[in-house]
């Protein structure tokens, strides 16, 4: 699992504003967070990986499960959960998986 090595790679987001964000872009803001949260998680932890080939892959049918698996595993290091149950409702119910991802960046990054 991951650590959090610098907390200032974090950057707080308003997840009132990302809802309407991806309502408006009929769900594109969904891939843009996808990729910034990884950027954040690239810059912020000690998991090494390029944040434009991992949000690229995990596009691709059955690889995008893999890389969606890495990158819950991941988020772990800045939430209070582990990464199989991030992973689980990021299939289930990606919004709960939204929220508790981006709740711990944005407490990380308050605590920067």
């Amino acid at each position: 699992m991951p650590t959090v090595t610098d907390p200032s790679a974090f950057e707080e987001g308003s997840l009132g504003l990302q809802i309407v964000l991806f309502i408006v872009t009929f769900g594109i803001y969904g891939l843009y967070w996808y990729y910034s949260t990884n950027a954040q998680l690239a810059a912020g932890t000690d998991a090494e990986f390029s944040p434009v080939a991992r949000t690229l892959l995990s596009l691709l049918p059955f690889l995008g499960l893999y890389w969606s698996w890495q990158f819950c595993n991941d988020a772990e290091a800045v939430t209070d959960q582990s990464g199989p149950l991030l992973f689980v409702l990021f299939i289930v119910f990606a919004p709960i998986s939204w929220f508790l991802i981006q709740s711990g960046v944005n407490s990380t990054a308050a605590s920067a």
